[in-house]
């Protein structure tokens, strides 16, 4: 119930402001005591064996897209790019049961007066509230040459939003802008980011 009540607390801070907004959870981690440089070359790896294919590689585009906008290069192919980039994207869903209450009016008189009614509950009504924990991992890799991943990665990034409906589709794109905005970054902590609906770095996917 607690959870509940702070995910309509969001959701109607959001709807308050002009437009309406994600709140993306982003917990970055990294060993490395130096930033990765903005002229560094990156590769968006997508997994061929993915379930849905086409989706691996829309997300891919939209992550070369955030990536080129804060200022990175974007490799073509492996073979030369400083570092790789993968990411791992996934859904589950969490059911709440609560109880409302049940109103129904009370007639009779209050304080002598015989047209003043009294209202109160008699009864709770049981109900279900489903919400869907969405969730992106990027990680980081120092690449060869040949374009090999060396290592252990060298920065790991983790987002995760929770909606009423399982859209996956859209938010995706509020978890890709929740990471890459730490991209290389320790944050030490779990940071909320509040993406609105009318972020340009949306508008710059194509995403209206």
């Amino acid at each position: 119930m607690c959870k509940r009540i702070i995910i309509l607390a969001a959701v109607a801070g959001a709807a308050a402001g002009c437009a309406p907004a994600y709140r993306v959870q982003v917990n970055g981690y990294t060993e490395q005591t130096e930033p990765i440089a903005r002229n560094a070359a990156l590769y968006v790896a997508a997994d061929p064996n993915a379930p849905n294919p086409i989706f691996q590689k829309q997300i891919k585009e939209n992550a070369e897209t955030l990536l080129r906008g804060y200022g990175y290069t974007v490799a073509p192919a492996p073979a030369g790019a400083d570092y790789l980039v993968s990411f791992l994207v996934g859904m589950k869903s969490e059911s709440y049961m609560g109880y409302t209450p049940t109103y129904r009016p009370h007639f009779g008189a209050r304080g002598g007066y015989p047209n003043a009614f009294l209202f109160g509950y008699s009864t709770y009504t049981p109900y279900m509230d489903t919400y869907y924990d969405q969730w992106l991992t990027l990680k980081l890799t120092k690449s060869d040459a040949t374009g090999a991943a060396v290592g252990e990665p060298v920065w790991i990034g983790e987002a995760m939003l929770n909606t009423e409906r399982a859209e996956l589709r859209e938010t995706v794109n509020y978890l890709l802008i929740g990471c890459i905005e730490y991209l290389g970054v320790d944050t030490g902590r779990n940071v909320a980011v509040r993406i609105r609906k009318d972020d340009p770095r949306l508008q710059d996917l194509g995403v209206r």
